[in-house]
């Protein structure tokens, strides 16, 4: 250190050993490392052309700070426009490392596989974050592996990322109660019936006993059908419009709650759970717990004899108080476990989801920012009826 504090550079470094060894040139001085002159000379006035590593490893022999150490103050010493080389090279690294660029291209979000100044503008932009390097610590606060991370962890992460974010920013100030969440979650079947407003009725009810839930589309490489997430200390779920069908959602629902009811401890110390991603839960149990709720095994058993009369279905339906659509359904899921793909002969029967989603349904990613998201999910979740 020089007096008063301030770092030194690397040339008073060198002239400070030079003195103490009784070296009196630089001339003397790269004989003694064998360093061509012009090599040193450059190498102290920060100019990076014709340097190689091996040089800098000798000077160190000399200077004994440690290569590190050297490495460091050479990079300190640059002139500024190195320096501005170096800071590009790193942010387009960082980049890369976080986001898998050729699927954001395809999905729209970003414009440029190779203009990564674009590219850095568009992700401070999306998330409102002051620099590139806050991504990591300040979007989502998920902690990843980088070790092995292919591009299919690199869209899993962005998705996890975006949606813990607006959970973040929602913050739904409501406490959560496990009574009333078990209280209401035998009522929601009916509601299934409302295709344009049951869907954002529900999981009104559940904001105001704590729990949020939001629609996010799917992504590509992702396989994401739902999650579950603990944000500020409060349960939160994603949906996503997977395969784009009514009943998948309130099924995808049922799911996730049944995470939230038994295995909220285990999710908390994880911080989320992706539904099929992990064996460390029973997503059986959660698949037969939605389905119990929605439209019991029993009753598929006793109706699948009649699966081809659509008015018999209509009418078993209304008594049950369920989508007809939920029926078709599971009556599909059941003969594709016998190895029957029958989906297609049931599809007119199978509505998309796409109006009871238009007004709970967040797509940041066709966004300039994720904010406009989130403003629109929280005055969605807490307007009166």
């Amino acid at each position: 250190m020089l007096a008063g504090g301030s770092e030194q550079t690397l040339r008073q470094i060198v002239d400070s050993k030079k003195a103490d060894a009784g070296v009196t040139s630089d001339l003397q001085l790269s004989k003694i490392v064998g360093i061509d002159k012009s090599t040193l000379d450059r190498i102290l006035k920060g100019d990076t052309q014709k340097l190689d590593l091996l040089s800098l490893i000798k000077l160190d022999q000399f200077v004994g700070i440690g290569i590190n150490n050297l490495t460091q103050i050479y990079i300190a010493s640059l002139k500024s426009e190195y320096i501005g080389e170096i800071e590009t090279a790193r942010k387009a690294s960082y980049i890369v490392q976080h986001f898998d660029i050729p699927a954001l291209k395809k999905l729209g979000w970003i414009d440029t596989s190779d203009d990564f100044k674009t590219i850095e503008e568009k992700i401070i932009t999306f998330y409102k974050i002051n620099s590139l390097f806050e991504y990591d610590r300040e979007v989502g606060g998920v902690m990843f592996s980088r070790t092995k991370a292919s591009s299919n962890d690199k869209m899993r992460e962005f998705w996890v990322r975006s949606a813990t974010y607006q959970f973040e920013k929602i913050d739904n100030p409501n406490n959560y109660n496990i009574d009333e969440l078990k209280a209401l979650i035998p009522k929601i079947r009916a509601y299934t019936t409302n295709v344009e407003k049951g869907f954002l009725t529900v999981i009104k009810a559940l904001f105001n006993i704590g729990i949020t839930v939001i629609v996010q589309p799917y992504l590509t490489k992702t396989q994401v059908m739902g999650g579950t997430f603990v944000v500020n200390k409060k349960p939160c779920v994603v949906i996503t419009d997977y395969n784009k069908k009514y009943a998948s959602i309130w099924i995808a629902l049922l799911h996730e709650l049944h995470h939230v009811i038994y295995d909220l401890p285990i999710i908390s110390a994880m911080s989320y759970h992706l539904s099929g991603e992990n064996d460390y839960l029973l997503e059986e149990d959660a698949d037969f717990t939605a389905q119990e709720l929605l439209f019991s095994s029993d009753k598929l058993n006793y109706i699948q004899y009649m699966i081809n009369s659509p008015t018999y279905v209509m009418d078993f339906a209304k008594k049950n108080q369920v989508h007809p659509s939920i029926i078709y359904q599971y009556y599909c899921i059941d003969k594709k476990k016998e190895g029957k793909n029958v989906f297609g002969l049931y599809h007119d029967y199978m509505p998309d989801s796409s109006k009871a989603i238009q007004n709970v349904k967040t797509n940041p990613f066709n966004k300039e920012s994720i904010y406009e998201e989130i403003e629109h999910i929280k005055r969605q979740l807490t307007i009166s009826n």
